[in-house]
């Protein structure tokens, strides 16, 4: 049975991201200021999203899904049944997570699963789309397949130009960054494994 689009505006999308950080902060008996120093996030920015006033960009959604051993699958509530052992996720239907500050809209490809070793996202980067100026770093591996346009990355101070059909595969705790190399959209594939991703 498919299951309904939860876009509901970018107030309820934050709204239902603040709700998933505090029950999960709060399961794990943490502070805001706590998870804050763990997270190298703000107080005060954990509060905002906690109340549905802003939603977290792309470096502090990673930094607070690894402080609170989580994948960002959190963010878009997957975990929230019990898990099937087949899953589809039809293109219209997919959950999608915006980072306007990028550029960058995210398709969830993970199913209704349990949490597991590999996340899957569809990314389409806008014309000037870049993750920003300074180097992010996570657990696990990335792989990164362009389907339409082109991305450029810069690895640990290698720099990678890729286009369609194109990929590149690295251990994500070396330093990166990426932007959009094409005058229009880019259209790719990520996959990353140790289940933390964005």
């Amino acid at each position: 049975m498919a299951k309904p689009r939860r876009d509901g505006g970018a107030e309820g999308v934050a709204k239902s991201i603040g709700e998933r950080l505090r029950r999960i902060r709060l399961e794990r008996n943490l502070t805001i200021n706590s998870l804050a120093k763990v997270a190298r996030v703000p107080a005060s920015t954990i509060s905002k999203i906690e109340n549905g006033l802003l939603k977290p960009s792309l470096v502090h959604a990673i930094n607070l899904a690894s402080a609170l051993n989580e994948n960002l699958g959190f963010l878009v509530d997957r975990y929230r049944a019990e898990p099937q052992r087949t899953s589809v996720v039809y293109a219209n239907e997919r959950d999608r997570l915006e980072y306007k500050e990028m550029g960058l809209t995210l398709h969830d490809l993970n199913g209704h699963f349990s949490a597991g070793l590999l996340e899957a996202r569809y990314g389409i980067l806008k014309p000037g789309a870049h993750s920003g100026r300074e180097p992010m770093t996570h657990a696990g591996d990335e792989i990164c397949c362009v389907v339409k346009g082109g991305i450029v990355f810069h690895v640990d101070g290698e720099r990678w130009t890729l286009t369609a059909g194109d990929a590149i595969h690295f251990k994500s705790d070396r330093p990166h960054r990426w932007e959009n190399a094409a005058k229009g959209n880019t259209e790719v594939v990520w996959v990353f494994s140790d289940g933390l991703s964005f």
